[in-house]
C-alpha cells in the first residue's frame, strides 16, 4: 500500500468520512418516514435498509422502499416518494449544519496539496450549499452528489485528471465499488461506518487500507 502522500488526487465521500453526520441522516430518514401513514414495522424495515446501503442516493432508497418494503398504492407512489424526499431534505440541511467534522480531517485538506473531490450519496445542491456554509468548498476542485451515481463521478474526475494517482476515501460499500470500478485505490475510514465488519472484510478481500484516525494519513504529509 503506497504513503498517502504519493496521491495527488484525493476523492472524499461525506457522510461518515468529511462530516460525523451517519447517525443524525438515519435518524432523520426515521424521522421522516414516521410522518407518513405507514406502519412501526415498515418505518423500522426502511430504517435498517438505509442503515445498512448507506453511501448510496436518497433517490434510491426511497424507490427501493416504495417497490420492496412499503404497502403504498401504486396511485400514491409518486406523490410519497416526493413528499418523502422533501421532508428528509428539509432535516438534511439543519443537521448537516450541526455535525462535527471528522477529527483531523480539515488538517489533511490544509496540509495535502493534493486535488480534492467530494463524492457523496448525498443530493449534490444541498450538499455544495452546506459545504459553503461551513466554510468548506475552497478546499475541492467540485462537490458531486446525487441523483447521479458515485462511481459515475468517480469515472468522470479521473477522465479529467488521466495522469493521476488517485484514492477514494470512503466508509461504505459504495464508496469501495466507486474505486474498485475504476481502477483505483480506496481508503476505508472506519470510525463513523454503519456496516464496519462488512467493510473490514472487503479491504482484506481486495487488498484496501484501514485506518482509524486521519492522524494516521496525516502524519504521512
Amino acid at each position: 500500500m503506497r504513503p498517502f502522500s504519493d496521491y495527488n488526487l484525493l476523492i472524499f465521500d461525506c457522510d461518515g468520512v468529511i462530516l460525523d453526520s451517519n447517525t443524525l441522516k438515519i435518524d432523520a430518514m426515521r424521522s421522516a418516514l414516521t410522518e407518513f401513514d405507514i406502519t412501526t414495522d415498515e418505518v423500522n424495515r426502511c430504517a435498517l435498509f438505509f442503515a445498512e446501503n448507506f453511501g448510496k442516493s436518497r433517490f434510491y432508497h426511497v424507490d427501493y422502499f416504495v417497490e420492496k418494503l412499503l404497502n403504498i398504492n401504486a396511485s400514491m407512489a409518486e406523490q410519497f416518494k416526493a413528499d418523502l424526499l422533501a421532508s428528509y431534505s428539509k432535516k438534511c440541511k439543519s443537521l448537516y449544519l450541526l455535525a462535527s467534522s471528522t477529527p483531523f480531517v480539515n488538517d489533511v485538506f490544509v496540509k495535502s496539496s493534493a486535488i480534492k473531490y467530494v463524492a457523496s450519496g448525498s443530493e449534490q445542491q444541498e450538499l455544495r450549499d452546506v459545504f459553503q456554509q461551513r466554510a468548506l468548498n475552497n478546499h475541492f476542485k467540485e462537490i458531486l452528489g446525487s441523483p447521479e451515481k458515485k462511481v459515475n463521478h468517480v469515472t468522470q474526475i479521473l477522465a479529467n485528471h488521466p495522469a493521476s494517482t488517485a484514492v477514494m476515501i470512503g466508509d461504505a460499500a459504495s464508496d469501495l465499488e466507486a474505486a474498485k470500478d475504476n481502477n483505483i485505490d480506496f481508503i476505508f475510514y472506519s470510525p463513523l461506518s454503519n456496516v464496519e465488519d462488512k467493510m473490514r472484510a472487503l479491504c482484506l478481500k481486495y487488498n484496501y487500507r484501514i485506518i482509524d484516525s486521519f492522524e494516521e494519513v496525516l502524519k504521512e504529509l
